[in-house]
């Protein structure tokens, strides 16, 4: 297990960087994944007709219950 120093302040400042960096980078890719889909779907949702939308809409909820399960087996190994 790695530890760092707390009396030194430019090891505790490095870590929180560190911390900030990688969480920043964790939270952009959900961020971007939705941007993602909210751009390409919603933009062109009106030229759709209800079997499409109905298409569109099972096919988001089937991609974020395997995202969900996938998650959930990994957290419960």
């Amino acid at each position: 297990m790695l530890s760092i120093s707390l009396e030194n302040p430019a090891e505790v400042v490095l870590a929180i960087v560190f911390v900030v960096v990688a969480f920043t980078a964790f939270a952009g890719t959900f961020v971007l994944a939705i941007a993602y889909v909210y751009s390409n779907v919603f933009e062109k949702w009106p030229e759709y007709t209800t079997k499409k939308r109905l298409q569109v809409t099972r096919n988001i909820l089937v991609a974020l219950l395997v995202i969900a399960t996938l998650a959930w087996l990994a957290s419960n190994r």
